[in-house]
């Protein structure tokens, strides 16, 4: 497949400098017509002897460019397919389109992991606590980007054994965490088994039922 670019290296240069100018043209145009068009030309005597000593480093780049182009593919498959099962998964009475965004580049490791945790919370949410709203989805991609996702389970997990399924108490139990530096699913559990457990919310300590009454009477906006 033809491409539009290609890294020529200055070890190149350096190699066909040597040659006459017209040996330096010929070795020129084998060079663009093999990593551009993947075409080789038929060469002889020395413009032919540099050329075998430069393709094997074009053989290698252009197999790192059609692999990145492979991954590339699968990134933007799966990007999409998590994008449709989102908006499918949002109340459609809401009359509201979820935005994801995604980074177009290569090294998509990172945001692959993030958008298949996500994806995970939201089937979670979806199934044991209601349909996900764009409002809710914003707020727990956020958590998502610091905590790991099984923490951020668990607490959805908690807030529905305590029949509170909001998304506001969710907030409460992860920033609970957060100021407790509460940052793995074991130490959570834990936490949770404390007889009265203090939680620390806005500098000051509450236990779980004072906890309770605070929530019951907040004003969420």
């Amino acid at each position: 497949m033809a491409r539009d670019s290609f890294i020529f290296y200055r070890s190149f240069y350096e190699a066909i400098n040597e040659l006459s100018k017209e040996n330096q043209a010929d070795t020129y145009d084998a060079i663009m017509q093999y990593a551009l068009n993947q075409k080789e030309v038929e060469l002889v005597g020395i413009s032919k002897a540099i050329f075998s000593l430069v393709k094997p480093q074009l053989d290698a780049n252009y197999k790192r460019y059609e692999n990145g182009k492979q991954k590339k593919s699968k990134t933007e498959a799966k990007q999409k397919q998590t994008v449709s099962k989102i908006r499918t998964n949002v109340n459609v009475n809401d009359n509201v389109n979820v935005n994801v965004n995604v980074n177009d580049n290569d090294n998509n490791n990172a945001s692959d992991s993030c958008i298949d945790g996500l994806q995970k919370i939201i089937d979670f949410y979806n199934e044991n606590i209601g349909a996900i709203t764009p409002y809710g989805l914003e707020i727990l991609r956020s958590y998502a980007e610091e905590m790991p996702v099984d923490l951020i389970i668990y607490a959805m997990q908690i807030s529905v054994e305590a029949n509170k399924k909001t998304i506001q108490y969710i907030k409460a139990i992860l920033n609970n965490w957060q100021n407790a530096n509460i940052k793995t699913l074991a130490d959570a559990q834990k936490d949770s088994r404390k007889g009265k457990k203090q939680t620390n919310f806005k500098g000051r300590q509450y236990t779980e039922s004072e906890l309770d009454v605070l929530y019951k009477n907040m004003e969420f906006r």
